[in-house]
């Protein structure tokens, strides 16, 4: 498919123009990194931060035909490394990775981390252009973020919460009760997780008949306060515990412990990036397969990094 063709069929499903984060990922870069990517995105780009962010020049000649299209959770620099080596094993006939993330994130260490110039202008010369899916993908009514883990937790969808740009991010589900291991289990499962991180878990004692979920990074004070005043049980999230280093991160840990003496919610967090990686495995990847592309999901080894 000729990258043209396969950006704009992506724009609209998602009405990528309808979210607009210019300015969301002003606090993932330092001094000059920002304009760096901007000067190597294509035209359009900046203006809302998603859609088609990097493509290889032709100069006047066929767009890019893309036959494979690599899925990740986050660029992280090892994932890309293997998009460009397999890649040029290939011969560079054109590609497309598609990512959540403008950056990458150390959950558990600096937080969001900028790809690095070197590596946007390595996948530019191996012919692989790069298409950035966020706030669409969190809030499409189908294919999102949330609405995956309810779906494949086999849950029945009731409504959305946490408004996030145009949209709605959080999905409210319902269930049979279950005893919350059992359900703790079935996440797990589902989100491909190792082990549990115990700070992510947290429970008052409450089976799981009605969820609020919001997948990927769930620590927003605004979300879980609204979670809380819904008529849910429990809070589904990748990370409802902050767990990264930096300033804002002690702020609004600060702001968990002022919250938490008076959350009856039962609280579970399934990693920001196995949370959101249920949406490209079970969703996504379909779905481009239909297009007639070849998919492949490249996979953290560390949901917990």
């Amino acid at each position: 498919m000729l990258l043209p063709d396969l950006a704009e069929r992506l724009d609209r499903l998602f009405r990528v123009a309808a979210f607009d984060e210019h300015d969301g990922w002003d606090f993932a870069f330092g001094p000059g990194e920002r304009d760096a990517l901007l000067e190597r995105a294509v035209p359009g780009f900046a203006a809302a931060f998603n859609g088609l962010m990097v493509a290889p020049a032709r100069d006047g000649e066929r767009p890019l035909e893309v036959d494979r299209v690599y899925l990740l959770v986050f660029p992280e620099q090892t994932l890309v490394e293997r998009v460009i080596a397999d890649e040029a094993a290939r011969g560079a006939p054109g590609a497309m990775i598609l990512t959540h993330h403008v950056a990458d994130m150390e959950t558990a260490d600096r937080g969001f981390i900028p790809v690095p110039i070197a590596q946007i202008d390595a996948l530019v010369a191996a012919n692989v252009a790069v298409y950035v899916l966020h706030a669409p993908l969190d809030c499409h009514p189908e294919i999102s973020t949330s609405g995956a883990l309810a779906d494949g937790l086999g849950l029945r969808r009731l409504g959305t919460f946490a408004p996030y740009y145009a949209g709605d991010a959080g999905v409210l589900a319902e269930q049979p009760p279950e005893p919350f291991a059992a359900f703790a289990a079935r996440v797990r499962a589902l989100c491909e997780l190792a082990d549990f991180d115990v700070s992510q878990v947290r429970h008052m004692g409450r089976p799981v008949a009605r969820v609020a979920i919001l997948a990927g990074g769930g620590d927003d004070i605004d979300a879980l306060t609204e979670a809380d005043a819904l008529d849910v049980d429990t809070f589904l999230a990748g990370t409802w515990w902050t767990l990264q280093r930096g300033a804002w991160a002690d702020a609004n840990r600060d702001a968990l412990r002022a919250f938490l003496p008076g959350c009856r919610l039962n609280l579970f967090g399934a990693s920001h990036d196995g949370s959101e990686l249920v949406v490209f495995r079970d969703r996504v990847a379909p779905l481009l397969k239909g297009w007639g592309l070849d998919v492949v999901l490249v996979r953290q080894e560390d949901h917990w990094r």
